[in-house]
């Protein structure tokens, strides 16, 4: 706003040099309303400027290469103040950080979570001459999504389709299900009505879950900004193969916060786990594999070029 005030200061040198030429009434007069112009500009602006609010309009969710803006903008009650500042975008994989006029860029060249804050927000009086320190809401997390990166070779997964049969805890719905007598305690929606009536015993159809071995999914969340681009893909190609054929699996990485652990039976389940970790700090030190113990069917993502 550096330049509204010197055009008021301009239009104040003029009054001046006016009214000190001609000593006229009007002259006076104009100098006495351009004096006390900005101290009423603040008056009237004050309460707009105290409910001022500035905040940071982004999208939330975006695909790699996207294009997108973080903008600032604010908000009040009453008719909106001038206000000016700056939008922060900091790279959580990298730590790099940015920082603009009211609109930026969003970088997506890399997955990641992009963080963006409001910074040097000042809101100002209706004509532009007065500053006061905006209160900003909270920094924006905006999450670059990586893509599905295809694994050409995974360890042999027949053996863990199924393996063999249980009887499902709480019963319902099952594809499969198993002849036995009626014990009691058994549901009666569970009993095999045309069955019971040819054999003359109370027979009922229990459903039945397979038993399926362990499958466990490991991951250091370090590497260079193309490696973790790699990794992330690779876990999400390998997480939807691995769900599409209706088998979940355990989640084990190595983060700059420890060993965090996901159990994953559903895609909303795996897609949470992904965006958890693209807010995660980098993993300094450690090797997942060497927290963990084996299990029945373990892949451990690396992010090696193939």
């Amino acid at each position: 706003m550096a330049g509204r005030r010197w055009i008021y200061l301009t239009a104040l040198a003029v009054s001046v040099v006016f009214y000190l030429a001609y000593q006229e009434w009007f002259s006076w007069f104009g100098l006495v309303i351009l004096l006390w112009l900005p101290w009423f500009s603040f008056a009237v602006s004050l309460p707009a400027m105290l409910k001022f609010r500035s905040g940071i309009l982004c999208p939330r969710r975006m695909s790699m290469c996207a294009q997108a803006e973080a903008k600032l903008a604010g908000w009040c009650e009453l008719p909106a103040p001038p206000f000016r500042g700056y939008v922060g975008l900091k790279q959580n994989f990298t730590g790099e950080t940015l920082r603009k006029s009211a609109a930026i860029s969003v970088p997506t060249e890399h997955c990641g979570c992009v963080t963006a804050a409001p910074e040097k927000v000042k809101v100002y009086d209706y004509l532009g001459l007065f500053a006061l320190k905006c209160k900003v809401a909270e920094p924006a997390a905006i999450l670059v999504l990586p893509r599905p990166v295809r694994v050409p070779e995974l360890p042999e997964l027949e053996q863990f389709l199924a393996r063999a049969w249980r009887p499902k805890p709480g019963g319902g719905f099952a594809e499969n299900h198993e002849l036995r007598l009626y014990r009691p305690g058994d549901s009666l929606n569970q009993i095999h009505w045309k069955l019971t009536a040819k054999t003359g015993k109370l027979t009922i159809r229990e459903p039945m879950e397979p038993i399926r071995g362990q499958l466990a999914l490991t991951m250091n969340l370090r590497g260079t900004p193309e490696e973790l681009d790699r990794k992330m893909g690779r876990l999400l190609w390998i997480g939807n193969h691995l769900l599409g054929r209706e088998l979940g699996f355990t989640l084990r990485v190595m983060t700059g916060e420890g060993l965090r652990k996901w159990q994953v039976h559903s895609r909303k389940a795996l897609d949470a786990a992904v965006d958890s970790l693209l807010s995660a700090e980098i993993a300094g030190k450690g090797d997942v594999r060497q927290a963990e113990g084996s299990c029945g069917w373990q892949y451990h993502i690396g992010g090696e070029p193939v």
